[in-house]
């Protein structure tokens, strides 16, 4: 944790200083109350790690400083200072970070908040790995921010990239787990609004200290290993023989195009974490959707409905075929023998929350499931915004619950505006609805101000 500490100072040293082309300093506050032990699940879900099942309140101050080195580039700080109460009340960095972004390249350094695709309406963000439920981790990632067209112009065909090399510096079952990231996509693009995406990414957790096996290979050659899904060289204990450390990845498939001034985005990720999921054995697990945004002219004066998602998760088959092979036996998404915190950070699942923690929140506790997600944003009477999440979800536990429900659970939230200019202020309920015994709601308060 020593360098996000080093980046945050020199975050105010920054703002400090002269000559910066944009400064930008704000405070956040949340405030909330509810029926149950733990809070309705959007209270707590794709909340950016700021609040976990037992907060109530979490205040946020967030800076950044950005500086044109051009008119096409430039150079940014950023950091954030969170506190909260909880599970683990306290202050702690919520993002510190460098950065250098052109037209094509962004270079982070650091720990920095990702980016919010869809409003704030999807369960998953852009990858059903890689949601906006967990902290950021400390690391260092480049990626392309626009595709890059092999005719050198706006269109055609091009491809993104992406690589990353990040710590888990959490509390965890195997200590400084290191996690390689990549994904590569290939990109059509026409004239005429109308571009379709190809391409996949894989996520390794690796290296470490375990108290059972001692330090785990880390060498280059076992970098090597990490970066094309190879087995190790050792073993360790029988745990690496299919592949070196916790492999995991997903097919993207989207596509764009804009139809009477509404942009329609189609998308379907495909789950795998070994060799009979990467050859579709576990199809059709993985996640569906349509995404639109309305940009209409308004109707009867009022935005009503400008942007709408609907997503469907189903990962009931989990490769349960090939329970017999000892290499490409049956899934168990997001867990994994070795490194037992699964894929968690903080105490967060890293990936879609709709897969659960387990009751003492140390591994995965719920990974079987089948949900219907749908999300609205828009505009009421008086143009205060608003946003709503209706989540439809069955639970069927773990790897082998393929037949018996757990758990059936309807859950809610609301958000309203009803200040917006130096001061912003909005007013939310949730609910989780089960039966007439387990039913959850809340309430809560939202307040943020820009402070230059």
């Amino acid at each position: 944790m020593k360098y996000p500490f080093i980046l945050y100072i020199l975050l105010i040293l920054s703002l400090s200083s002269s000559g910066q082309d944009y400064i930008n300093l704000e405070a956040k506050g949340t405030a909330g109350i509810y029926s149950s032990s733990e809070s309705p699940f959007w209270m707590h879900s794709n909340r950016r790690g700021r609040v976990d099942e037992k907060t109530f309140y979490s205040g946020l101050l967030s800076g950044s400083v950005i500086f044109n080195k051009d008119n096409s580039s430039s150079f940014q700080f950023g950091g954030g200072l969170l506190y909260k109460d909880g599970y683990d009340d306290g202050f702690k960095i919520d993002e510190a970070y460098f950065s250098y972004v052109s037209p094509k390249i962004r270079v982070d350094i650091g720990k920095r908040q990702r980016t919010d695709l869809y409003q704030g309406l999807s369960v998953s963000n852009e990858s059903i790995l890689w949601s906006l439920n967990a902290s950021p981790f400390p690391g260092i990632s480049i990626e392309t921010v626009e595709p890059v067209f092999f005719n050198f112009k706006d269109y055609g065909l091009g491809f993104k990239f992406s690589i990353g090399e990040y710590l888990l510096d959490d509390e965890r079952f195997i200590d400084n787990t290191r996690l390689h990231h990549k994904s590569g996509h290939l990109v059509y693009r026409t004239q005429k609004d109308f571009e379709v995406s190809l391409g996949l990414q894989q996520f390794v957790q690796w290296a470490g200290v375990s108290e059972e096996f001692g330090r785990l290979p880390k060498t280059l050659e076992d970098y090597g290993r990490v970066i094309t899904g190879r087995a190790g060289v050792d073993d360790v204990g029988g745990e690496e023989v299919n592949a070196l450390g916790n492999q995991m990845g997903s097919y993207e498939l989207k596509i764009r195009t804009r139809i009477n001034d509404l942009d329609v985005e189609l998308f379907y990720n495909h789950i795998f974490e070994d060799g009979s999921g990467l050859k579709l054995g576990n199809f059709p697990d993985g996640r569906y959707g349509v995404y639109i945004e309305d940009n209409r002219d308004t109707f009867w004066g009022k935005d009503w409905i400008r942007y709408f998602i609907y997503e469907f998760y189903y990962t009931k088959n989990q490769s349960r075929d090939r329970k017999s092979s000892a290499i490409d036996g049956a899934d168990n998404y997001f867990n994994n023998n070795l490194y037992q915190s699964g894929w968690t950070y903080q105490n967060r699942v890293i990936g879609v929350p709709l897969i659960l923690l387990n009751d003492d929140r140390f591994r995965i506790g719920t990974n079987i499931l089948t949900v219907h997600h749908l999300g609205l944003k828009g505009a009421l009477l008086k143009n205060n915004s608003y946003q709503f999440l209706l989540s439809y979800r069955v639970n069927y536990g773990l790897k082998d619950s393929f037949y018996k429900p757990t758990a059936r659970v309807v859950s809610s939230y609301l958000e309203v505006e009803l200040m917006k200019g130096d001061y912003n202020l909005s007013a939310f309920v949730a609910s989780d609805i089960k039966n007439v015994d387990q039913s959850n709601f809340g309430a809560g308060l939202i307040f943020s101000r820009s402070l230059f």
